[in-house]
């Protein structure tokens, strides 16, 4: 068996595709409205169709607190981002 290899606009377009949701749009406070893959599989007990609840964070976005949560010090932190060692936004 062989079938057509379907460029990424006739994938996201397919109306199987569409049917089982699996491209989803979300929208990014920077981006706009993005289509993004859903999961391609299904659980019984989970709504697999619910939308992602956060976009992806901005690099840097959660470096500080993060830090804070390993222990390290305020003047740690701002040595460490002084340093180059610690990027945060």
């Amino acid at each position: 068996p062989s079938a057509k290899v379907q460029r990424i606009d006739e994938v996201i377009n397919d109306p199987q595709i569409q049917a089982r949701g699996m491209i989803l749009e979300q929208e990014h406070p920077k981006f706009g409205k993005l289509r993004l893959p859903n999961l391609p599989f299904r659980f019984s007990d989970c709504d697999t169709n619910a939308p992602m609840q956060k976009v992806a964070p901005d690099m840097g976005q959660h470096n500080v607190e993060v830090a804070q949560k390993l222990g390290y010090s305020n003047e740690q932190i701002l040595a460490m981002q002084s340093d180059g060692v610690l990027f945060s936004k």
